[in-house]
């Protein structure tokens, strides 16, 4: 089920039916479905924390490493540059991660109660 959401998400279509438009453009998601008409975000900032995790899980923490092993200052520059290139050129990918987690997430609690 998990992996229906995640590859869904992460090629911008629909969690649940897997047919629907996930972004409006790279930066923007939709509000909902148009299939489905599932909501992607019911509450604002649902995704913050799956985003959050995400980001410093791939983008800060290898800062953080090259800072610990006192790397010089061009391949420090080179790669805080290749990592904020990274950061938001994989805006798509990172918001459909967060998005299939959080999805997840929703579906499993609305199954518990």
């Amino acid at each position: 089920m998990f992996y229906q959401y995640l590859m869904n998400s992460i090629t911008g279509k629909c969690p649940n039916c897997g047919l629907g438009k996930v972004f409006v453009n790279r930066f923007k998601m939709r509000d909902k479905c148009d299939n489905c008409d599932t909501y992607f975000i019911e509450k604002n900032g649902d995704n913050w924390f799956f985003l959050l995790f995400i980001d410093r899980a791939f983008f800060i923490f290898p800062v953080v490493v090259m800072l610990y092993l006192q790397f010089s200052a061009w391949p420090m520059v080179i790669g805080v540059c290749l990592s904020l290139f990274l950061f938001i050129y994989a805006t798509k990918f990172r918001l459909g991660l967060s998005l299939a987690f959080d999805y997840y997430m929703r579906t499993k609690q609305q199954q518990g109660h």
